[in-house]
């Protein structure tokens, strides 16, 4: 995995917003093999009939077998955006989550889109809203151009990833007044990154296309990979390069140090203290 300096506006843009926007993360090649093959894999849902008025039976949301194509498997430690990613983190992470989102288009008559703000990895669940920790970053690869609105691309709320509570809707409405709701103009190749913490939604898919994006989740070693997230077999991790295979779940004690991920770190001037256990006073 080559190395990409996370640069102080980006750093501070992703802290301001709980997004960042990268563009051109992959190239038009890798945007057409990697097409090519999740229509393969989304090809039952391509081919079926369409049922208006009914959004949820028009769009796929595919989480198992994805690592199998070498396109997707790739992608795991892609070099334009994984770093930025570590960066952000720390090298202590693993491939948390991942899915193909495709959504065919709706019917503009149809009714105003039932939304599903919420956060990621259910943290809040079980801690509550307050003083919650960043611990996952999705990467969401654009297969297709998002430059009109109510395209497709997921929906985030700028800053909400810093509220201590639930959002709070208008009643009758599907939106929130106080913050700023953005449905970003993307083009296909462009990634963009949102933490755990930020409240997000899927969005009504009104153009003349499918859309089509792939996420990537990456979290601290110690967070349970998703239940669809199939571990990799042992043949495949001894043909993966060290960082790869970190990332797949090669180590299989959170108690093992990140070395391969570590390493890389370090050569490329990424060090960062240790937190003591104790200290003398």
């Amino acid at each position: 995995m080559e190395f990409v300096k996370l640069t102080c506006e980006q750093r501070q843009a992703f802290a301001d917003d709980g997004f960042l926007v990268v563009r051109n993360a992959l190239d038009a090649d890798r945007v057409t093999q990697l097409t090519e093959d999740c229509d393969g894999l989304a090809g039952a849902f391509l081919h079926k009939p369409e049922i208006s008025g009914k959004p949820e039976y028009n769009h796929l949301d595919l989480r198992r077998g994805l690592l199998k194509e070498q396109s997707l498997l790739a992608l795991v430690a892609n070099s334009t955006t994984v770093p930025l990613v570590i960066q952000l983190l720390s090298p202590n992470i693993h491939l948390h989550s991942t899915t193909v989102i495709y959504k065919r288009p709706e019917n503009h008559d149809d009714p105003p889109f039932r939304r599903g703000w919420h956060r990621d990895i259910r943290i809040p669940k079980d801690l509550g809203h307050e003083q919650l920790p960043l611990v996952g970053i999705k990467i969401c690869y654009c297969l297709t151009d998002f430059q009109q609105p109510n395209s497709g691309m997921t929906l985030m709320a700028r800053g909400s990833h810093r509220l201590f509570g639930p959002l709070t809707l208008p009643k009758g409405d599907v939106d929130p007044a106080d913050v700023e709701v953005c449905d970003l103009r993307l083009n296909a190749g462009d990634a963009l990154f949102f933490e755990n913490r930020i409240y997000h939604t899927a969005a009504p898919n009104r153009s003349d296309r499918v859309s089509k994006v792939v996420i990537y989740g990456y979290a601290y070693r110690w967070m349970k990979p998703e239940v669809y997230l199939e571990n990799p077999d042992e043949q495949q991790l001894l043909t993966t390069d060290p960082i790869t295979r970190q990332l797949l779940g090669g180590y299989h004690d959170v108690d093992t140090p990140a070395w391969a991920i570590e390493r890389w770190a370090k050569r490329h001037g990424l060090t960062r203290d240790n937190v003591p256990w104790t200290v003398e006073v």
